[in-house]
């Protein structure tokens, strides 16, 4: 379901049928803020 939402298609990201990512180096995420977490920067 992630990887039809961020639809990485477009930039040249596809998905085996193992479910892993390829190229290899490609990484995917979905970041949720929380309103009790405290951000900081270095």
């Amino acid at each position: 379901q992630l990887f039809e939402l961020l639809d990485p298609a477009r930039i040249g990201v596809t998905l085996s049928e193992e479910f892993q990512l390829h190229p290899e180096q490609a990484t995917s995420a979905l970041i949720v803020h929380h309103p009790e977490a405290k951000y900081f920067n270095v």
